[in-house]
């Protein structure tokens, strides 16, 4: 009995003393299922935004070469279903490419200058001229309205505040997309398919790289990225900083520009450039 006792006592011992389990973090596969096309009147789309407050899509065109200075430029307002609302929005710009909304107003780059568009009034409120800029390209927007913007050909990203714009930092060889998070921005490079990460310090820390020609980069809510690239395809980068191809159109020689991703719909909004449409996708794990 006494032997019983003690095997008891020493195996309670040897149980309480192994390390707890560690909590593993949840590991899923995304899916991206076609909802949807727009029509093909979108000439040379560059980027898709999501207006909440309207519950509307607005599409820079380019209508054009991506550096000509010829006024072809416009903006489309689309439907959550893809119809297109109105062809030509707003109009009298070169070649709009990235977009971002902050309170009431729609930025948007193109080629050496940043627009201000009064979204209430459909008419372009304020035009910033960048002397030295040559191909301005992506724009995210802090929660305090600084509105940061991709110089892809000179490599660096500005900022437009109260005003003015001026340089936030220099040297990032061919920045495209932008993403503010917190006192961060995450961007990805056109050149280099490296995917960085700013802090408020302006440090640059490489996370993850080998994403062909990267294009656009949206956040997902449980965590990780969607990042375009512009020769077609759409990868997930992970918390981890792992990547995986989800979508890949190079053979069909569709583009993947900048993308838009709605996050309370699960939908991705991908701009297609020379084939002139959105395309739709549901994300599902």
């Amino acid at each position: 009995m006494k032997n019983l006792i003690l095997i008891a006592v020493v195996a309670i011992a040897f149980m309480a003393c192994q390390p707890a389990k560690e909590e593993t973090a949840e590991v899923f596969t995304l899916k991206l299922t076609l909802k949807w096309e727009s029509d093909t009147t979108l000439t040379t789309c560059e980027s898709v935004i999501y207006d909440s407050a309207n519950d509307v899509l607005y599409v820079s065109n380019i209508n054009g070469q991506p550096t000509d200075k010829d006024g072809n430029g416009f903006i489309a307002k689309l439907g959550l279903d893809g119809k297109i609302v109105q062809a030509q929005w707003v109009t009298g710009m070169d070649a709009p490419k990235g977009m971002g909304i902050y309170n009431g107003k729609l930025y948007v780059t193109d080629i050496n200058r940043i627009h201000e568009i009064d979204i209430a009034a459909g008419t372009i409120a304020n035009t910033y001229v960048v002397d030295s800029a040559q191909f301005l390209n992506d724009v995210t927007i802090d929660t305090a309205g600084k509105v940061y913007i991709s110089d892809s050909n000179v490599g660096n990203i500005l900022v437009l505040e109260n005003g003015q714009v001026s340089e936030y930092v220099g040297g990032v060889a061919g920045v495209n997309g932008l993403l503010s998070e917190g006192t961060d921005l995450q961007m990805v490079s056109f050149a280099t398919g490296v995917f960085n990460t700013i802090d408020a310090g302006k440090q640059v820390t490489l996370k993850t790289d080998s994403i062909d020609a990267g294009d656009g980069i949206e956040a997902l809510a449980e965590g990780g990225y969607l990042v375009s690239s512009w020769t077609g395809k759409v990868t997930y980068v992970s918390p981890e900083w792992k990547n995986t191809l989800l979508l890949d159109t190079s053979a069909e020689n569709i583009n993947a520009a900048d993308i838009e991703y709605i996050a309370e719909k699960r939908l991705l909004l991908v701009p297609t450039f020379f084939k002139n449409k959105v395309v739709a996708y549901e994300v599902s794990k």
